[in-house]
């Protein structure tokens, strides 16, 4: 295990302090942050992630191609009126230096947390996943040769394809006949208290959250500035939440005065964070399954679908929109795909349907005039048109190593399969 100074671990509920490795605050149920021993921001020379090194968990680095150009908008900004809106692409596009192997911001996710790890004394890992989060760290364990265990919804299945050759550090479990990533959360549960297997932790992972943040610090290697405004499209939103404590940071470093105006946008009929938001009402996961199932079904961005995101609890979603007197927004497929056509044309590469609510949103703001001419404007296209990498990239697609249904799941059955899900033994520092 590496031992280092280079963060402390503050809960944003109640404000105690850890060392890593660490998940979850024994007092309260808050997010914990990372709190960096260096606060100036001094970005490496070199490009990607890395250069931010200081400001993200692990102390080692990787050479994989990750991280976000930014760009001004060379046409949907004229088309919008705005003078100063730049774009945050962090997919695959060569012509732009783009080269992130799958595709969206997930890969800044997968290192860093898979580095992280392997640092704390940490084996292995499982994580839940809709389809790219799985991708990224997929990639990532085999490039590192790190073992992950992913479980996916059987509809994910599709979605399932990586840039290189499958390798035994990747076990993939499908929960067959399942539509519902909720029910993929909850076996990773299961195999972290059945097997011992670290869970990566999704939004409580300081790892992943500080990876995607790196977006936002782009920007402000780039302009030295904080924008006023950023754009995402979201599923649980900690895209969002890290875009804000990346804002902290730099705040805190002296460059700006205060962090962006977050606009969060769900993909219609499936928005339960934006219902939340501007109702007032809790995000109830358990309440109409059915009718959440069937909403998530219909819309075209199901990455963007998490029935159970990190909305309430200190720290989280509802924390940061208030903090940044942010707005959430709803797309339907039809605006979707209309802002996807218009991107493509103004700006000249394909984005995928995720990224083509967040254009949308854009819109929305300009419109109620939210977002005026001169502001700074962010806008982040967390990942490009999958269909470009399946044009120019050879892909492969990922074998299960064990398919269940999850009513038939049993601690017995979990614990029987040991040995084909690649545990040799629980790992005893798994994080809390």
């Amino acid at each position: 295990m590496v031992n280092s100074d280079k963060l402390t671990l503050v809960c944003t509920g109640c404000g105690r302090e850890y060392a890593s490795p660490r998940l979850h605050c024994d007092a309260c149920d808050g997010l914990l942050r990372a709190r960096y021993a260096v606060t100036s921001f001094t970005p490496d020379e070199q490009p990607g992630l890395f250069a931010f090194r200081d400001w993200l968990p692990p102390q080692t680095t990787h050479a994989l191609p990750l991280g976000t150009v930014i760009r001004p908008s060379e046409g949907l900004g004229a088309s919008l009126g705005l003078s100063r809106l730049a774009i945050a692409f962090s997919g695959f596009a060569p012509e732009i230096a783009a080269m992130n192997p799958t595709g969206s911001f997930k890969d800044f996710e997968a290192t860093p947390t898979l580095l992280y790890s392997r640092e704390q004394g940490i084996e292995s890992l499982v994580l839940a996943s809709a389809g790219n989060t799985a991708r990224a760290f997929a990639y990532a364990a085999i490039q590192l040769d790190y073992h992950v265990i992913l479980v996916v919804p059987e509809v994910a299945i599709d979605r399932l394809w990586i840039p290189c050759r499958p390798t035994d550090a990747v076990r993939l479990v499908v929960l067959e006949g399942c539509d519902d990533y909720a029910e993929a959360i909850a076996l990773a549960g299961r195999i972290t208290r059945v097997l011992g297997v670290a869970n990566e932790g999704g939004a409580r992972n300081v790892a992943r959250r500080d990876g995607m943040s790196t977006s936002v610090l782009e920007y402000a290697r780039f302009r030295d500035a904080i924008p006023e405004h950023y754009v995402q499209a979201i599923g649980s939103g900690t895209g969002g939440i890290a875009a804000w404590e990346a804002a902290l940071r730099l705040v805190g470093a002296g460059v700006g005065d205060a962090p962006p105006i977050l606009h969060l946008a769900q993909n219609a009929p499936f928005t339960p964070i934006h219902h939340a938001w501007t109702t007032g009402k809790p995000i109830e996961p358990d309440r109409n399954v059915e009718e959440q199932l069937r909403q998530i079904a219909q819309i075209d961005a199901p990455v963007l679908a998490n029935r159970r995101p990190p909305y309430a609890v200190p720290g989280g979603v509802h924390d940061a929109l208030t903090a940044t007197g942010g707005r959430t927004y709803t797309v339907t497929n039809e605006a979707a795909h209309a802002a996807g056509a218009e991107f493509e044309a103004l700006e000249g590469f394909a984005i995928g349907p995720a990224s083509a609510v967040a254009v949308g949103a854009l819109h929305q703001a300009v419109a109620a005039g939210t977002i005026r001419p001169a502001d700074r404007v962010l806008l982040h296209i967390t990942g490009n048109n999958e269909l470009r990498l399946h044009q120019e990239v050879t892909l492969h697609s990922i074998p299960a190593c064990w398919r269940v249904r999850p009513e038939a799941l049993t601690d017995e059955k979990i614990l029987a399969e040991k040995g084909r899900l690649g545990v040799t033994r629980g790992s005893t520092n798994a994080a809390r």
